[in-house]
């Protein structure tokens, strides 16, 4: 699998942000999300088609879903991450989430993530 790795892998930028509440309502609920500088790491990168989107993440639906596979010491940065950039593409991914946490596996080294481009 390491050498899979080396061979197949693109550069992928992960956002973290922070989230702020906003004090002036509590009724609300409002917050303020403010992006931190991206942190490039390595992932291979494969399209999903639209039965496996069905299969693989129940109840999403778009168009633009990948699969990444990243080593498992990022598994904090990708908890943590909000926004994902593959090779400088204007379209910005979100990992799947359920109850607030992001979804993937573990194995052996390496973690599968699945992740989608929101549709508007």
């Amino acid at each position: 699998m390491d050498d899979l790795f080396n061979e197949q892998s693109k550069n992928i930028r992960i956002y973290p942000a922070t989230e702020v509440a906003n004090d002036k309502d509590p009724f609300e609920g409002n917050s303020t999300v403010s992006y931190l500088n991206p942190i490039p790491i390595k992932a291979i990168v494969t399209d999903l088609t639209a039965t496996q989107v069905g299969y693989k993440m129940p109840g999403i639906l778009t168009d633009k879903a990948k699969e990444l596979i990243i080593k498992k010491k990022y598994e904090t940065l990708l908890t943590s991450s909000y926004k994902i950039e593959i090779d400088g593409d204007t379209t910005y991914y979100e990992g799947w989430k359920q109850n607030g946490k992001c979804q993937f596996r573990i194995e052996g080294n390496y973690l599968r993530v699945y992740i989608y481009a929101k549709q508007v």
